[in-house]
C-alpha cells in the first residue's frame, strides 16, 4: 500500500508538530535553567564574593597593624642599640 500525498502531507505535519513542541520544551527547560541560576546560583556566587572581600578587608587592616607593631619594635630597638653603643664607648 503506496502512500498518498494527503498522508505524506499529514506525517510532515505531524513531524514539524513535534519539532515545535520539543524546541518550546527545550526553550522552557532553558528558562527554569536560567531563572534558578539568576535566583539561586548567582545570589550564593555574590555573599561569597562578599564574604571574601569581608575577610580580604579584615585581614589588611590586620597585616597593616601588625607593620605597624614591627615598625614600633624596629624603632624601640634602634633606640636601644643607640643606648647600648653609646654606654660602651663610654664605659
Amino acid at each position: 500500500m503506496a502512500l498518498t500525498k494527503e498522508d505524506l502531507q499529514a506525517i510532515a505535519s505531524l513531524i514539524q508538530q513535534s519539532e515545535e513542541r520539543t524546541t518550546r520544551s527545550i526553550q522552557e527547560t532553558k528558562n527554569e535553567i536560567m531563572s534558578y541560576i539568576e535566583s539561586h546560583v548567582e545570589k550564593e556566587l555574590h555573599q561569597i564574593a562578599d564574604g571574601h572581600k569581608m575577610l580580604y578587608e579584615k585581614m589588611d587592616r590586620e597585616f597593616k597593624e601588625i607593620h605597624e607593631e614591627l615598625d614600633d619594635l624596629k624603632g624601640t630597638q634602634a633606640a636601644q642599640e643607640f643606648v647600648i653603643t653609646r654606654r660602651l664607648k663610654q664605659g
